[in-house]
This record gives structure tokens, C-alpha cells and sequence, in this order.
């Protein structure tokens, strides 16, 4: 009958059912129900009884706590004190109950494993260690001191085993989800009895699994170590804990008292080496790590020899070493065996030649080298399955097709032929072989030879009448498809490849009578009946003799048409040239209406005198532009570089005042084109902004001279940029025409560069942005592309042209300080609009610009934060690690109701002046400050009352006000962060929070971070500034995850 463990007294139950209690009452009643032969329930269902049975009370809180999750925050060291008891007496009694059973079981993981759900494992394992260690450890450390290992066996051995578990967990997970096909539960009714990975219990041990990985394979590899220096290894007996060695509790028991001493079952070195080996060898065979894998591999041989010898000098519980019964080794020899050959050991430790499916795996891996005559032995044994060897043929025409690798040129014919026959010799047919087909129809002949090539060894051989009867439909469907194979030459290929014995070979495949109606059908002769024209069989035409002529109009047509086409000036040099000798009667500048040169420069080149110049200068300057506007600065330069060095050349030492002026005009568009160059590829623009600079100044100093030929407004424009981004900012004078803002912001940067602007920054800049958001009846002067004003005041997007005029102004700022000044001017217009120091934005040099705006309610504060965040959005892509930039852009954010974006922007910003956390930022109070704020408006109260320790004074107000908020935010849990919280203050008013609501667990964990050594209030200021530092860089870093990695 069945145990009935968990409800006794629910159903009318039988006088031989026994009731889990009972088995507590009575200490031999296990020993004498696991003694019958097929016991009812079996061990294993004990194990997981005996664990379940306080998993159901609902203030059984252990067991769960011991499934430690690793991707939760990082908690404070634990205090050194040892954990205190925390199991009832009848908890402990379960589990001595559930370990007596396991003994019973030689401590098998390969049992466990199978029969156990994961989370029983677990706490089986952890209840071994927690007994062993005389209740020292609840959940097992990753380091423990050697001392107690060494002079305590029982340790050393549930440590082990316990680290043994740790290193087949996750292999095991893994082959099950393989071997299992996906089940789908509701929620919430996820059953811990598999390796479910719905399971949250499975997936907290899994991953605490992969976690500790390493500590379990250094401290298995420290056990090895340590037997390992020991002298004479044949007498070294391990001790493995029997069932009397779990003294069973009683009511009068005060304490666990275990008799580590009782029984009698011993193990050598051998088997313990033999299976530590094997599961390092498990583990790393899983994780890709083959070279260790081998080493373990080949240990675990050794070990296991070496127990066979003393198995039969010494004896074991019979003559023979009895595999998967030890003692304590669950492993199998062909277990062993089987990784040997899996790590390519086979020939050098077991003397085995390898299979041919070892065999090609090998040529794979060496890109396919001895590849064809594995196949060939394959049609001989046909030991590798077909679906394999149409894997390596795909992979091969893949490889050769995508140039991976060079193979060798009839490599794949030859794959796919060998292929081609193994599929006939399983009764396949050509019409349902469609790469076969395809080669055929490709190769023609060729392929059919290489057919006969790749049957040869196989008509040779010892074949079976169903291979002959398969081969021979083979042939018969071959020979009456659609391919028109020379099939009436079929005893010519079989003579050459297998002598004389083709003639029998070929009547087994075909016989005569067969041959003979293949050959009459009128379908396979009809091709031979055909008549074709003499002039399709040869090459030697006869043709009228025709005189060739040239048409001169289709020749002109074509140059014209490359001419249009043309990309670079030697083309277009060269079409003129050969057009120029035709004689065309219309100007070539005329042929195409995209050839549109920039500003006056059409006007210079139409005044110049018909011919090559002028053809020449209007295709090349109109191809320019168009390359200009297009985004090809670079390229629109070279054109017009190469056509200002011919209208130089032809101008020479004379005096041609068409010719000068179409010169002076080319060398500013030349400018122009340079400065958008040096824009567009800032900071790697190989550009002398020394020399370019001098350049623009000249420009500007013939746009005041008087001169009759003066720059265009968009020249200027981009000489006031260039002079500004150059930092040439001396001595630039005040412009009320085109480069109006360019030249105050140069005015701006000169005062603050020779530091004379402690006081106040030049009017110039100011004035000239309040106009431009100025939405009153003295809006802003509407203005040209290039900034002329139209004086246009009346028209409705005059404010709007004005502010887009500005903004392009604005894009092409490059130099940080510039960019600066234009940042600190912005932001005072916005705080003085906004007039709300709650969102003000904080930004060097605000102080130097005015401090009053009269009329405010003619302003719009949303075109300013427009402006601000294009200026900051283009400048951090230039300068990302920029700090100030990072906070004052966290703080438009801010300003415009985006928290999270905030929030984003100043933790880049504290990242990065701080060198990602490992020193205190200059600002970081106030911009923690300001992070707190979006914390509590992201819903997120515990980050923000965590961020208010970063002050100069720790703001307990906000703390305490946060700490009282609940939140359903799953990532803004209140214990999560007591390993990120150093005030003391803090953490007590934490513990008597939880305390308050009867969070009993929660308020354990505040208590143990409060107890903290490192937070004593007695320690040294050292002390104390180095636990903040530690628990302050795991909190910004946290959230630098959270909210700008995710």
C-alpha cells in the first residue's frame, strides 16, 4: 500500500498504511520497509516525501530562502558569526530521515538526478553538508576552510558531493529540455517535479548553478590535489556515511549528535579519483572545453584500471568490479568508453579504429580532406546514415559558393555521384533525386562518367540481390528520362572502370533485351533525325561586303550623352575637346537644365567669350553644385578646385576683367566648399584651419571693401562659421549683414577667452537670440538662407524662418566652448522664461549674461528647449564624455516631463565623471538630487530614498517619505537595495518599517545589512568612507543598467 505521508485521515485508509509519523516514532521501521525486496513507495519517493512535507506548511520559510537567486542585487557580506539553527526539531528529524534513505542509495547523483525534483536535490545536498558540518552552514559556502576539511572526512565528503551536483545540475537541464518537447502550463501551476524551465525554483537553481561553477571545479580539483600528495594511494580508504551514521531524533534529543564512525563501508582512492574525474570531464565536455575534457578523460581511464587491479587483489563485494553497483561510483565503463571516443581517444587509448562516422566528422573539420575515400567505404558498409552525407554535399556547395575556402574543382561533382549511388543503392530513382538531376542536366557526360566512376567499387563488391534488383531500376529509370544519357555506351564506361567483367556487370543492370528497346524508342533517337541549316554548323559566314560609315550626328549624340553623364572633370575635358572639333551650332553648356552654377557664378561664365572655357567652367560648376547639395562636399571640391586652376591658367599675367572676376567668384565657392568639408568630417578633416581661417578673413575683408566684386551672402555666412570653429576669434569686429549671431558668438568667446567676461558676456549675442524668439509686434526681422534680412516683418512665418535661420546657424557649431557659451545663453533665456528654480537648467557661464528679460510673455520657452535639444543632441555625438553637456541636457529633459530620459542623461553624466563610478564626481550632490526626483516620479521610491544618502548631508526627509511609499514596481523592491544603503539612520528606520507592516523576512535582512562590520559606528572614518564608496558604486551602477544599458 502506498505511504501515505501528507493527509493521513483523509480517505478510509488500509491497516497496512503506514503514516509519515511513524516513521519518526520508530526508528527501524525504514531500515525494515527499505529491506523488502520491491518496496512500496520506493526510496527515492521517500527522499521527496520526507522534503515535502514542511514545504506545505505556510510558515515554513527555510526551505525556499535556501534557493538563493544570483541575479538579484549584491547583499552585504554576511557577519562572520555562524548562522544560527533556524529548522524545527521535526524539520530536522525529515531530513535525517531523507538522508538515512539516500544512504541507502550509495549516495548515486545518477539516481537523484532521475528520480528527484530539482529543488529535492538541492536540499538534499545542503541537508548533507548542513549535517556534516555539525549545522555550521544552512546553505553551503563557495570557500571553506581546509582545516575543517581535512580533519573532519564526513566534510571533505558531502563537500564534494555537493560540488559534484553543482557541476552536472545544468547538464542534465540541458539534455532534458533536448530529450523533452515543450510543455505548456498555466501560470502559477508549474509542478517542481522536472527540470521545468518555467519553474522559478529550477531557474534560480540553474543559474546559481552556472554561477559557482568554477568554485566547485577548483575545490574537486583541490580534493584531487590534496590525495595527491599523499604517499601509497593503494591504502587509502575513504569512509562513505552509512544509515546508522544519522542518529535518529527523538523527543528527549537536545542536538544533533551523528556517528560518523558507524558502518563499515570503506572506498579506495580509485573510485572517488574515477568519478571526480569524470564528472570534471562531464562538465567540461558540455561547455566546448574539449582539451580539459581529455585530460579528465584520460585520469578517469587511468583510475578506473587501477580499481579493477584492486578489485582483484583485494576484493570488492564480488570477484568482478561491479559497474554502476560501487559503493559510490554511479559511472559506467562504457560510459568512459564512450567520451573517450567522443574526444577522438578511441585508436590511441582503446586500440579501436575509428568509425567512418568518426571518420568524416574528422574530414569535415580538416575542410574535407581523405573525404571521398571515406564515401567510397560508406557504399561498401553503408554505416553513415544518407541525411549526413546530403549534409556534407550542402555544405560544401556552400562553402565553395560563398568562398569560405577553396576546394577542389570537381570535389562536389564527385560528392554528389558517390551520394548518388549510395541513394540508388537504397532503392531510390533519379526523378525523385533533384540535386542528381540538376548535375545531370549541368555536366551532361561528364557527370554520367563520374557516375560510373563512383559505382565501380560498388559492382565489384559482394552485393545482394535487393542492391542489384535497386541498382537496376536505377539504371532503367536513368536510361528512359528526359537526359538523353549516352545509355548505348554504357559497356564503354563500365569497361573502363572495371575490365573485363563489364559485359555481365551491365546485363545484371540492363539486360540486352532491355538495352535494345531503350535504344529503338523513338524518343531517345528523335534528336538524330533532325535537319539544322548548314549556317548554324559553322562559323564561316558568308556576308555582303558592306562599307562602314560613320554618321556624325549618332556620334555627336553619344558625346553629348557621356558628357551629360560624365562624374569627373578629365571626362568632361575630354568630351568638349571631341565635341569642339564637330562644329556644334549650339552652346554645350545647354544640353542639360542641371547644370545650375552656384550664385553669380553663372552670370561670369555666360559673359565670357564662346568656347572651351565657358563650356567647360558651366558643366563643372554646375556638377558641383549638385554634388554639394547632394551631401559630396569632398567630391563637389575637387570639381570646382580643378576648374578654378584652369580659369587661373588661361587668366595667366593679363588683365581680363571677365576673366578676374569669374576667378575671384570661383576662389570664395572654393571656400565655401572647404568650410563644408572641414563641417562635415570635424575633427578628421585634414584641413589647416590656420590657413583656411586666413582665408575667410580675407573673404570678409573684401565683402566691407567697397570692391564691385563681393562675396555672396552664403560665403560670408560660412566664413563667420569657419572663424568661429577655428577659435580665430581675435579681432573679429561686429557684423550686422550675413554672420550677424556667428560674429557676436566670436565677440562672446573672445572677452571669455582673454577673461575679461567675470562681469558680463558683449549684448551682441543676446539681443540677436531674443529676436529671434521674439513673438510680439517687434518680432524677429525675417532673413535670407544666407541671414540678409527681407525686411518681411509682416509675413506670418517670419518668427519661424528667423528660428530655423538660427538653428542652421546653431548645427554648425563644432568647438567646444563656442558651444558652451551658446549652451549657458540658451539656458538663461529658458530659466528666466520659466522662472521655476525647481526645473532650472544648470550649465557653466548662465551667470554672465543678463539677469532680467523685459516682456517675457513674448517669448516661447518650447522653441528655446527645441533649440537646446538639437545643440545638444548634435554636440554629444561629437563629444559624448562631455559631463556638463550630459547633466544640462538631463536637465531639458527634466523640464519637458521626461523622466526617464532624465534619468538617463544624468547617470551617463555621473558615469562619466567618475570614471564609471570608481571616484565621486565634482557635481554629483546636486545631480543625485535631481536623479532622486526622477526616481520618485518614475514610481521608483526606494531608488530615490537609496540616492538621497549622495548629498553632502543625507536628505532624510525625502528617504523616509519614499521608504513609506509602497510600489508595485517589481525592479524597485525595498530589500533589493539594503546592500546599496550605508547610512545607519536609514536602515534602522528600514527595519522598523518592516517590522511595523510584519515583513518578518525583510526586516532580517535589513537587520543583517545594518550589522555589517564596515558600518559599525565605531569604525574609522577610513573604514566608513570605504564602505560607502563600495555600496555607492554598486548602486549608481545598478541603475546605470537598469536605465541606460537596457
Amino acid at each position: 500500500m502506498d505511504v501515505d505521508l501528507l493527509r493521513p485521515g483523509t480517505v478510509p485508509i488500509s491497516p497496512d498504511t503506514l503514516l509519515w509519523f511513524e516513521f519518526l516514532l520508530d526508528a527501524d521501521l525504514l531500515k525494515n520497509h527499505l529491506s523488502k525486496p520491491n518496496p512500496d513507495p520506493t526510496a527515492c519517493d521517500l527522499i521527496e516525501e520526507f522534503l515535502r512535507v514542511d514545504c506545505k506548511n505556510a510558515n515554513s520559510k527555510p526551505t525556499s530562502e535556501r534557493v538563493v537567486d544570483i541575479d538579484g542585487p549584491p547583499s552585504p557580506p554576511a557577519a562572520t558569526n555562524p548562522t544560527p539553527l533556524t529548522f524545527t526539531k521535526k524539520q530536522l528529524a525529515l531530513k535525517i530521515l531523507a538522508l538515512k534513505v539516500a544512504s541507502t542509495l550509495h549516495w548515486n547523483l545518477d539516481i537523484f538526478e532521475s528520480k528527484l525534483a530539482p529543488l529535492t536535490q538541492q536540499c538534499l545536498m545542503q541537508d548533507l553538508v548542513y549535517m556534516a558540518t555539525d549545522a555550521a552552514f544552512v546553505v553551503p559556502p563557495q570557500d571553506v576552510c581546509r582545516e575543517l576539511d581535512v580533519q573532519k572526512p564526513q566534510v571533505q565528503f558531502a563537500l564534494t558531493l555537493y560540488h559534484r551536483w553543482i557541476l552536472r545540475f545544468p547538464v542534465k537541464a540541458a539534455l532534458y529540455a533536448k530529450s523533452t518537447k515543450m510543455t505548456f502550463h498555466l501560470p502559477g501551476m508549474q509542478a517542481d517535479g522536472a527540470f521545468n524551465p518555467l519553474n522559478q525554483n529550477f531557474e534560480k537553481i540553474l543559474r546559481m548553478c552556472e554561477a559557482n561553477r568554477m568554485q566547485s571545479i577548483g575545490y574537486l580539483d583541490s580534493v584531487l590535489s590534496y590525495f595527491d600528495y599523499l604517499p601509497n594511494k593503494d591504502s587509502i580508504k575513504i569512509k562513505v556515511p552509512v544509515m546508522e551514521a544519522f542518529v535518529h531524533l527523538t523527543e528527549t534529543s537536545e542536538d544533533m549528535e551523528h556517528n560518523w564512525e558507524a558502518g563499515d563501508t570503506y572506498i579506495s582512492y580509485y573510485e572517488l579519483a574515477m568519478q571526480i574525474h569524470f564528472d570534471l570531464c562531464y562538465n567540461y565536455f558540455f561547455y566546448g572545453q574539449h582539451d580539459l575534457a581529455k585530460q579528465h578523460i584520460l585520469l578517469c581511464n587511468e583510475n578506473s584500471s587501477k580499481l579493477e587491479k584492486d578489485v582483484k587483489s583485494n576484493g570488492y563485494d564480488s570477484k568482478d568490479l561491479p559497474w554502476g553497483k560501487c559503493n559510490y561510483a554511479s559511472v559506467a565503463k562504457e560510459d568512459i568508453f564512450g567520451y573517450i571516443r567522443a574526444l577522438n581517444l578511441g585508436s590511441e587509448v582503446l586500440n579501436e579504429e575509428p568509425s567512418l562516422m568518426q571518420k568524416l566528422q574528422e574530414s569535415v573539420a580538416n575542410h574535407y580532406t581523405g573525404l571521398i575515400a571515406i564515401l567510397q567505404a560508406d557504399n561498401l558498409s553503408r554505416e553513415i546514415p544518407l541525411v549526413h552525407r546530403e549534409v556534407v554535399e550542402l555544405d560544401i556547395q556552400g562553402s565553395a559558393s560563398s568562398g569560405a575556402f577553396t576546394v577542389a574543382r570537381d570535389l562536389l561533382n564527385r560528392v554528389s555521384a558517390l551520394n548518388a549511388v549510395r541513394y540508388a543503392l537504397e532503392g531510390g530513382i533519379p526523378s525523385t533525386h533533384p540535386d542528381f538531376n540538376n548535375r545531370l542536366n549541368t555536366f551532361g557526360t561528364k557527370y554520367f562518367d563520374l557516375l560510373f566512376w563512383a559505382i565501380a567499387p560498388v559492382l565489384a563488391s559482394d552485393l545482394s540481390e535487393e542492391d542489384w534488383q535497386n541498382l537496376k531500376m536505377f539504371f532503367l529509370h536513368l536510361g528512359t528520362s528526359q537526359f538523353k544519357v549516352p545509355i548505348d555506351k554504357i559497356d564503354d564506361y563500365l569497361r573502363k572502370y572495371v575490365g573485363d567483367a563489364a559485359k555481365s556487370i551491365r546485363r545484371k543492370l540492363i539486360s540486352d533485351d532491355e538495352l535494345q528497346i531503350i535504344l529503338n524508342d523513338q524518343s531517345y533517337n528523335e534528336d538524330d533525325n533532325l535537319e539544322f541549316p548548314k549556317e548554324l554548323l559553322t562559323d564561316d559566314w558568308e556576308t555582303p561586303d558592306f562599307e562602314i560609315k560613320s554618321v556624325p550626328d549618332l556620334e555627336m549624340g553619344r558625346l553629348k550623352k557621356r558628357l551629360i553623364e560624365a562624374s569627373t572633370a578629365d571626362d568632361v575635358r575630354l568630351c568638349l575637346v571631341k565635341l569642339a572639333m564637330m562644329s556644334p551650332s549650339a552652346p554645350l553648356w545647354k544640353l542639360s537644365p542641371t547644370w545650375k552654377p552656384p550664385g553669380a557664378l553663372g552670370n561670369a561664365l555666360i559673359a565670357l567669350p564662346r568656347g572651351f572655357l565657358q563650356d567647360f567652367g558651366y558643366v563643372v560648376s554646375g556638377a558641383s553644385r549638385a554634388r554639394a547639395e547632394a551631401g559630396c562636399a569632398r567630391s563637389a571640391l575637387s570639381l570646382l578646385s580643378v576648374l578654378e586652376g584652369e580659369a587661373r591658367n588661361q587668366l595667366g599675367g593679363s588683365s581680363d576683367p571677365v576673366l578676374y572676376r569669374l576667378c575671384r567668384l570661383l576662389t570664395w565657392e572654393v571656400l565655401l566648399l572647404q568650410v563644408i568639408v572641414m563641417l562635415s568630417d570635424w575633427p578628421h578633416h585634414r584641413i589647416n584651419l590656420t590657413a583656411l581661417a586666413n582665408k575667410c578673413k580675407a573673404c570678409i575683408a573684401a565683402a566691407t571693401s567697397g570692391d564691385g566684386i563681393i562675396p555672396r551672402p552664403q560665403v560670408i555666412e560660412a566664413c563667420w562659421t569657419c572663424l568661429v570653429n577655428a577659435c580665430e576669434w581675435d579681432g573679429a569686429g561686429a557684423a550686422t549683414g550675413p554672420g550677424e549671431a556667428a560674429a557676436a558668438l566670436c565677440a562672446a568667446c573672445f572677452e571669455l577667452q582673454r577673461g575679461k567676461a567675470t562681469r558680463k558676456f558683449p549684448r551682441a549675442l543676446w539681443d540677436y537670440a531674443l529676436s529671434v524668439y521674439n513673438n510680439g509686434a517687434n518680432g524677429p526681422v525675417k532673413r535670407s538662407a544666407g541671414g540678409v534680412p527681407t525686411h518681411s516683418r509682416d509675413t506670418p512665418n517670419a518668427a519661424a524662418e528667423a528660428r530655423s535661420a538660427f538653428n542652421a546657424f546653431l548645427a554648425t557649431l563644432r568647438e567646444p566652448l563656442a558651444v558652451s557659451v551658446v549652451l549657458s545663453l540658451l539656458a538663461r533665456i529658458h530659466n528666466l522664461l520659466n522662472d521655476d528654480s525647481s526645473l532650472e537648467l544648470v550649465v557653466e557661464y548662465t551667470s554672465l549674461w543678463p539677469s532680467n528679460i523685459s516682456n517675457a510673455n513674448n517669448y516661447n520657452v518650447k522653441f528655446v528647449l527645441e533649440s537646446l535639444t538639437e545643440l545638444l543632441e548634435r554636440s554629444l555625438k561629437l563629444y559624448p564624455y562631455n559631463t556638463s553637456w550630459l547633466r544640462v541636457y538631463g536637465d531639458v529633459e527634466m523640464s519637458l516631463g521626461r523622466w526617464g530620459a532624465a534619468l538617463r542623461r544624468y547617470m551617463c553624466a555621473l558615469a562619466g565623471g567618475s570614471w564609471h563610478f570608481a571616484k565621486r564626481a565634482p557635481d554629483e550632490p546636486a545631480i543625485a538630487r535631481r536623479a532622486a526626483r526622477c526616481c520618485q516620479a518614475l514610481h521608483a521610491p526606494t531608488q530615490a530614498a537609496a540616492l538621497s544618502q549622495l548629498a553632502e548631508e543625507p536628505d532624510y526627509a525625502t528617504a523616509f517619505k519614499c521608504f513609506a511609499e509602497k510600489t508595485g514596481n517589481t525592479s524597485d523592491a525595498m530589500d533589493a537595495y539594503y546592500g546599496c544603503v550605508w547610512d545607519g539612520t536609514l536602515l534602522e528606520v528600514c527595519v522598523a518599517l518592516h517590522a511595523r507592516r510584519g515583513e518578518g523576512g525583510r526586516r532580517a535582512r535589513a537587520v543583517t545589512a545594518a550589522g555589517a562590520l564596515e558600518l559599525n559606528a565605531n569604525n574609522g572614518d577610513d573604514i566608513a568612507r570605504e564602505a560607502a564608496a563600495v555600496r555607492r558604486a554598486r548602486l549608481l551602477r545598478a541603475l546605470t543598467n537598469q536605465y541606460v544599458a537596457s
